[in-house]
Order: C-alpha cells, then sequence, then structure tokens
C-alpha cells in the first residue's frame, strides 16, 4: 500500500519526503523495523519511541511518524531517504493507519466492548457464549486469551493490546470465518488510544471502583479513562450500563446514543427481579419488556448475578433471541480463575480467584461467607491473599482490613512482586490488620502459604486463593516464575490422599 493511501484519514502537521513509496508493515517497535516499513514513534508508559528513530531508520525504515518534531533535524531524514510524517498524536496515528493497513476490519464485525474494574472477563466469556451458541465465530480479546471461538491467537500482552495487533488480529480472525468481537477495554487502552476509532456496536459498564491508581492517580482520573469509551461511540452504537454502580448513570451522561441500564434499580431496563446463589451455582431471573426470563448458571459468587444480567442484557440488545440467550448462559461452566472451584475430595472447597483489589476482594469474601451461612454447617473462611508490586500501595492496608474483617483465618502472602520486596509489601498488608490476631498469619512465601491453609481447612470450610485467579506465573525481578494456584492445589492435595 502506498503510503500516501496509508495516511488518507489522518491529520498531519508536516511531510517531509516522498509519500508515494510502498509500505508493506508496520511497526512501533524499532527492533521490527526493516524495509519499506513505517514506524511509529508512540509514547509508552515506560519508553518513547522517539527515542528508536534511528534505531528504526538504521534497520531500513521507509517512513516515520513522530509527534515530536525536536529530536531529530528533518535533513536526517532526507538523508537516509526516509520519509517523515509530523502527526498531533502518535498513538492515534497508529489506531488509524493500522485499520487502512488492514483494510477497516473492526468495521467488518460485530464488536462489543466491556469496561470497568470488576467483571470484565467474565461478562466477555458470557457474551462469546451466547454469540457462539448462535452460530457464530467470535473473536475473544481479554486478560486470559486471544482467540477465535476456543483456538487461541496468540499469546496475551495486555488486557487490550496496541492498536496494530488489535487490528492484524481482527483481520485475521475475519480471514477465519470471524463473525464477531468481544473484548475487554482497560482504562490504560483508552487514556493510550489503543481502542480509537473502533466502532463498537455495544460498550458495556460493569463497575467502578479502587484500582490502577498507580497510573491514573485518582478515582475521577480514573473514572474519566473509563468514560473515554462511551464518550467516543458512533452514535449508532448501543451504551449498556449497570444502574446500580455510583458511577451507572455518569459513565453514560454524555454518550449520544442509545442508553440501556441494568441492575436491580427500579429504573432498570434489564431488571433483575430475582436473585439465589450457593456453592452450587446461581440462579436470576431479568425483566425485559415486561416478561420476567430465567437464568441459571454454574458460575458461583454473588457478583456473578450482575455479569450474568449484563451478558443477557447485552446480548438482547444487539438483537439476540432472550430465551436462547438464557440457554447459552445456562451451559457455561466456568471461566478459569474467576471464582474457580475446586473440591477438595475432603469435604471443604477451594476457590481461585482474581480478585486483586479492595472491592474485589470484598466481594469475593462476602460470596464466600454467604455461602457458608446459607449451607448453615459452620464452616469457615480461610483465605490467602497478597497485593501486586510497584502498582498503587494505598490499597494494601484495605485489602489487610477486608481479609481480616471477613475471613476466620487470613494468611498474607506474596502475589507479584515485582521489582519490590515482598516482605515489605506484607508490612503494609499487615498495618491494616490485627497483627496481634492469632487468625491472621505471614507465610510471605505462596507455596508454603497455600499449603498451610490446605492443612488447617476442615469439613464444610471454603478456602479462598485471591490476587492470582488464571495466571500461570509469580512475576519476580523482572523474570516470571511459573507458578499456578490450582496446580498448587492439586498437587498437595494429590499427596494427602
Amino acid at each position: 500500500m502506498k503510503l500516501s493511501e496509508l495516511v488518507k484519514n489522518i491529520s498531519i502537521t508536516e511531510v517531509v519526503g516522498d509519500t508515494e513509496k510502498e509500505i508493506t508493515n508496520i511497526v512501533y517497535d524499532s527492533r521490527k523495523a526493516k524495509e519499506a516499513s513505517l514506524f511509529v514513534a508512540i509514547r509508552g508508559a515506560q519508553f518513547d519511541g522517539h527515542r528508536f528513530i534511528v534505531d528504526a531508520i538504521g534497520s531500513g525504515a521507509s517512513a516515520v511518524a513522530v509527534e515530536d518534531d525536536s529530536i531529530i533535524n528533518d535533513d536526517y531524514f532526507l538523508s537516509h531517504h526516509t520519509t517523515k510524517l509530523l502527526v498531533p498524536s502518535t498513538r492515534r496515528a497508529l489506531a488509524l493507519v493500522s485499520s487502512n493497513f488492514y483494510g477497516h476490519p473492526a468495521e467488518k464485525l460485530k464488536v462489543v466492548g466491556i469496561t470497568g474494574t470488576n467483571g470484565k472477563t467474565t461478562s466477555t466469556y458470557l457474551i462469546k457464549s451466547i454469540m457462539q451458541a448462535a452460530g457464530e465465530r467470535v473473536l475473544l480479546v481479554g486478560t486470559i486469551t486471544y482467540s477465535l471461538n476456543d483456538d487461541p491467537l496468540e499469546a496475551v500482552t495486555n488486557t487490550t493490546p496496541e492498536s496494530l495487533d488489535l487490528h492484524r488480529m481482527m483481520a485475521q480472525a475475519i480471514e477465519n470465518g470471524a463473525d464477531s468481537a468481544v473484548m475487554e477495554v482497560s482504562s490504560h487502552s483508552l487514556v493510550m488510544d489503543r481502542v480509537y476509532g473502533i466502532p463498537f456496536k455495544v460498550a458495556l459498564f460493569t463497575n467502578l471502583t479502587q484500582d490502577h491508581l498507580d497510573f491514573h492517580r485518582t478515582m475521577e482520573e480514573y473514572f474519566k479513562a473509563k468514560k473515554i469509551l462511551f464518550d467516543s461511540l458512533p452514535t449508532t452504537s448501543i451504551a449498556i450500563s449497570n444502574i446500580d454502580d455510583p458511577y451507572g448513570k455518569r459513565i453514560v451522561a454524555d454518550a449520544s446514543v442509545k442508553k440501556l441500564f441494568y441492575g436491580f434499580g427500579q429504573d432498570a431496563d434489564f431488571r433483575i427481579v430475582k436473585s439465589s446463589f450457593g456453592i452450587d451455582g446461581t440462579s436470576i431471573a431479568v425483566r425485559y419488556h415486561g416478561k420476567d426470563f430465567s437464568i441459571t448458571s454454574n458460575l458461583i459468587g454473588k457478583f456473578n448475578i450482575y455479569n450474568l444480567a449484563a451478558a443477557f442484557a447485552a446480548a438482547v440488545s444487539i438483537g439476540y433471541d432472550p430465551s436462547k440467550a438464557c440457554d447459552a448462559l445456562s451451559k457455561v461452566q466456568g471461566v478459569k480463575g474467576r471464582f474457580e472451584r475446586i473440591d477438595s475430595g475432603k469435604g471443604f472447597v477451594v476457590v481461585v480467584d482474581y480478585a486483586h483489589s479492595p472491592d474485589s476482594l470484598e466481594k469475593t469474601l462476602q460470596s464466600a461467607r454467604e455461602m457458608l451461612a446459607s449451607a448453615a454447617k459452620g464452616g469457615r473462611l480461610i483465605t490467602v491473599f497478597g497485593c501486586g508490586g510497584n502498582r498503587d500501595r494505598t490499597k494494601r492496608p484495605k485489602m489487610g482490613k477486608i481479609a481480616d474483617e471477613l475471613s476466620d483465618i487470613a494468611i498474607v502472602t506474596s502475589d507479584n512482586p515485582r521489582f519490590e520486596d515482598p516482605e515489605a509489601i506484607a508490612d503494609e498488608v499487615l498495618a491494616g490488620m490485627s497483627v496481634n490476631n492469632k487468625r491472621v498469619l505471614r507465610i510471605v512465601d505462596r507455596h508454603e502459604a497455600i499449603s498451610e491453609a490446605l492443612k488447617r481447612a476442615l469439613p464444610n470450610d471454603i478456602v479462598v486463593l485471591a490476587g492470582k485467579g488464571h495466571e500461570d506465573y509469580q512475576h519476580v525481578k523482572g523474570v516470571k516464575h511459573h507458578f499456578d494456584d490450582r496446580e498448587e492445589v492439586e498437587e498437595q492435595l494429590s499427596l494427602r490422599n
């Protein structure tokens, strides 16, 4: 494709060089540049692509898009026969040229985007199941997988990949018969314009609670990041929001689209009128247009009441048959690492969950406590949890307090310490706990912490392993070491049998 065609719909401040040259690939990593490449110098959380322009040109890049005009003199571009494109935003430029390059794949798919603090992953899986039950091939993009139906496309890098990678995957999915796409839309991706220009058919909001404040700094900035999705929707889109969340109405207030709400609230378009849950599953009834639709699910945990209602609302708003949507939801067995149940074979249950924020941990533990109360067999709640390193430190004592108050036994351990000292992280978690309480243990080695929890578990107890969920690694000093909570549980239980 000629460079002039590639940048046809892009705002360009200045061009230096030839725009009629052929471009055969686009890169934002200078190490992947080669002859006939367009290198787009984007700014990331840790690196600025403008620092690697010379490297990209040295590798043969034929054109470079920049937003900072002060780093390299125009004479350098001309002497290397490299075209310079000065644009207001290289991130937005990357999104648009990627769409052009791959033939506007997002416009050929029915795209559903889900944002919020909790529930994104489960909701994407639920909506995907409804679409697949209708005979569609569905691209799923999120924290756990990038896949077409159940076939992985490539390894997951971010919850929402860079725009270039996203458009490439969409194009690949279309080549393999994809009809639809369901994706998690993270707050980071919205701020970084990774989904800029994508014409979402439906945008869904789950909830907003404290998380990622190491990046967004304040809850208001975090909210504004999420709101970008709804403010940028095409007028033909549908916005669906949780009416029970404090941010539910505000987040869609400025969207010039059809707005629908789900939840327990009287004004909800998809109103939850009945709900029950236990260790064996969840049941809800959703009232839509005066008719009640019943959904029974193998998913456990009170929060899945909202996830099921959200998925039902999204599917029906697009045009899927409500009864068939209910049937599809009833067949979903579970989502990896999301309140995932493991039967110990010894009378107690282990739950593996991704909860890594104060709100998600509180909801997970409250659900477990309500299950114990419903069973009325005197079971206890044993919680193993930690906090990630190089992330929002203010949530650590809050999570400690929640675990202390809701657990019968709380074991503070390591999560992903990254470049921090896991012992120091544990100190900050324990600052919110009753450290002289014999119910609170500090076992920083996660293997040993899980082992201790399983040793202490008695019949009718629930053991919650929080924070890691689907992850099969621990991130320590820049190295990912294999570690899977499910594998730990299964291995240790097998040794006890």
